[in-house]
């Protein structure tokens, strides 16, 4: 009976320590995760002194101030110390798509694939963001990819809809944006919190076994409203201006196709997102509104 309830309690503890996980996850994730259409790039874990990260501090310096080639030269260097320090390799094709170097930058993208699958993700969207300076074809490609590897997806649906929004394909943009809006539930960060939980802590067997079993798990409504409470609405949903641009662009859309009830539909939900002055939400709520007063 001891044995039983030493089990019970063991399990307890493991499940309170994942859910902690999971709230630190998110709450990082909804901040780092964020990613327009650019190329963005990584910091290493802070307190890790080496060689490596001296030079990588000193090529992403460079990289922020457009010295590439001084960015090139320390990424490598890092990378010489630590030929496994994933980061630095991401960076370093940042900088060699920066310089024009687009073959060279792929080529280090596809290091990172094979040397850090938990980043996958970050991987193909980087590759997709090289790509679209020279092959749409293999950039959509990479986003795709990227939309079936993330954890919290409707970033990478965004960026596929900023990619189709730059190439004029505004069907397709819209599409992809929307169902990026869609994924900003509770539910949709409650998930990819565990899935990048399994991907990060990979040399922990019993915390894996456990976030399967949850993710594999109905999520009981309590659990659910203490995310909600504790991290979607305070720490991501509050005055977010860049889910509040997403819903102003998919409006916007709407607009220029004189469909004006669903473009009031997306300007009301930005402003809600983001209640303030600067979210041009408002002046085109009122060019819709100018427009449905004339019907």
């Amino acid at each position: 009976m001891n044995k039983k309830k030493d089990k019970l309690t063991l399990e307890s503890i493991i499940i309170s320590f994942i859910l902690f996980l999971i709230i630190c996850i998110i709450i990082s994730i909804v901040y780092m995760e964020k990613t327009e259409s650019r190329l963005f790039t990584i910091r290493t874990e802070s307190g890790k002194i080496s060689e490596a990260t001296i030079f990588f501090d000193f090529a992403t310096q460079s990289l922020n101030e457009e010295k590439i080639p001084e960015a090139i030269t320390y990424y490598e260097k890092a990378i010489t110390f630590d030929p496994d320090y994933c980061e630095a390799y991401i960076n370093l094709a940042v900088a060699y798509a920066k310089s024009g170097e687009n073959q060279k930058a792929i080529q280090t993208l596809n290091k990172v694939l094979q040397k850090a699958p938990d980043i996958d993700h970050l991987a193909y969207l980087n590759m997709a963001q090289v790509y679209k300076r020279f092959d749409n074809e293999k950039a959509e490609q990479a986003y795709k990819k990227a939309i079936s590897l993330h954890p919290f997806p409707q970033y990478a649906y965004f960026n596929l809809g900023e990619f189709y929004w730059s190439i004029k394909k505004y069907d397709e943009a819209s599409i992809n944006i929307k169902k990026g809006l869609e994924l900003q539930n509770i539910e949709s960060y409650y998930t990819g919190a565990i899935k990048t939980g399994i991907k990060t802590y990979s040399d922990f067997p019993e915390i894996i076994a456990n976030l399967k079993k949850i993710l594999n798990t109905v999520t009981s409504d309590e659990i659910k409203q203490k995310f909600d409470l504790i991290v979607f609405n305070h720490y991501y949903m509050k005055n977010n201006s860049y889910i509040a641009e997403k819903c102003d662009q998919v409006g916007y859309y709407y607009l220029r196709n004189r469909e004006f009830s669903e473009a009031s539909e997306y300007f009301e939900k930005s402003i809600q997102y983001w209640n303030s002055k600067n979210n041009r939400a408002y002046n085109h709520l009122e060019t819709v509104n100018n427009n449905l007063k004339k019907k």
